[in-house]
């Protein structure tokens, strides 16, 4: 599809009319048929004026499906309430809508909206709608870099024919990075990489990838998994407990990561440089945890231990954070990898989702039943 420019959200659109009727008939002028010098000659068709008038038709007719489109995403698509805070920001979901996809890099905020895919910098408030384009009604959660945000679209859920999106902060354009066939995992980025696990045939899936700038698109390894990727380097869990494995997109080697694990859950999964931070659910023998491990091998790191409903954890290189039940409440937890554990705040309502980067933190909370909001809060010194 041809690239598109993302505009700031605006409201319902006007679309406005030209006035002017129909002009009158010629009336008291001279006989055609004398100017002409005879009634019987007919006028030579103009090629010209035809390519002209079909231009016209063609430009009409695109203009108004472009106007339509944005009238009726402007209309089904509310946006969030956008409020300041001391320290950062309160996101709130309108019309019951749930918030997921939670993708913090920098100063760039991206989330899933309904079916919308939705952008705040933080630095300015300014908030933008990404996705999903014309004919779209599926989107699956976003990820987001440095430069871009990487999300999925298809025109129904169950679509096995959806395709990769990508935003440009630079530019403010998007466009079709490539099909993908059956969506079995949400995308991961890293500079001018993303990742995913698709399919395209029936028990086939395995990870894959493109590059954003040139739009080639890869396999990584066959298999299922929920990929991701830091400075080229993928990692991802074969299966709900493990074992973890990892690649490296430049030389092509895979190889599995001697990590110790539990038979929990897997809760989350992060990657750092060549750090992976993983959690997993308690079982009847050992308590929920959190903890680290480099991907080319060494001991396995336990940074949190007998942590309850856990959530995440996420990853910047430098804090690990995730959430967990505390006595009154759910709560965020943070650590560095070679520091204590720290509380970074009270979350009012069930902790969904937590991201961290550049000491700042964001978390979607379910604060009533049907009622979303994130929340994006400086880390504490």
């Amino acid at each position: 599809m041809p690239d598109e420019l993302i505009d700031e959200w605006v409201g319902p659109l006007s679309v406005e009319r030209s006035g002017g009727g129909t002009p009158p008939p010629l009336s008291g002028g001279p006989d055609r048929a004398a100017v002409t010098g005879g009634g019987d000659r007919t006028r030579r068709p103009s090629w010209l004026r035809a390519l002209l008038v079909s231009l016209v038709i063609i430009a009409s007719g695109a203009a108004c499906g472009a106007a339509a489109y944005r009238l009726e995403r402007s209309l089904g698509v509310q946006p969030p309430t956008v409020e300041q805070t001391a320290d950062g920001w309160r996101i709130t979901a309108r019309r019951q809508r749930e918030f997921s996809g939670l993708a913090l890099y920098g100063d760039r905020l991206v989330w899933q909206n309904g079916a919308a895919i939705e952008l705040l910098e933080l630095d300015t408030g300014r908030l933008r709608l990404l996705g999903p384009g014309p004919g779209m009604r599926a989107t699956w959660d976003p990820a987001v870099g440095e430069r871009y945000a990487v999300w999925f679209e298809a025109e129904r859920r169950d679509s096995p024919s959806a395709r990769a999106v990508v935003y440009d902060t630079r530019s403010g354009r998007r466009w079709t990075l490539t099909e993908i066939g059956s969506v079995l995992s949400y995308p991961a980025l890293s500079g001018d990489a993303a990742v995913w696990c698709s399919t395209r045939a029936v028990h086939s899936p395995s990870i894959n990838g493109v590059w954003i700038g040139d739009g080639i698109a890869f396999e990584v390894a066959p298999g299922r998994g929920e990929p991701v990727i830091d400075d080229g380097v993928v990692v991802w869990a074969t299966d709900r407990i493990g074992p973890l494995v990892a690649a490296e997109l430049a030389s092509g080697t895979t190889w599995p990561v001697a990590a110790g694990l539990t038979r929990g859950r897997f809760t989350g999964l992060a990657l750092a440089g060549r750090t992976v931070v993983w959690g997993q659910t308690p079982t009847a023998r050992e308590p929920g945890r959190v903890a680290a491990i480099d991907v080319d091998g060494g001991d396995t790191t336990v940074l949190a231990r007998g942590a309850h409903r856990l959530c995440g954890p996420a990853f910047d290189g430098r804090t690990v954070v995730w959430g967990e039940r505390g006595p009154d409440g759910d709560r965020i937890m943070a650590c560095r990898l070679d520091g204590p554990t720290f509380t970074v705040a009270a979350v009012a309502g069930d902790l969904v989702e937590v991201a961290v980067s550049d000491a700042r933190v964001a978390w979607i909370a379910a604060t009533a039943p049907a009622r979303y909001e994130i929340v994006v809060a400086r880390l504490p010194q």
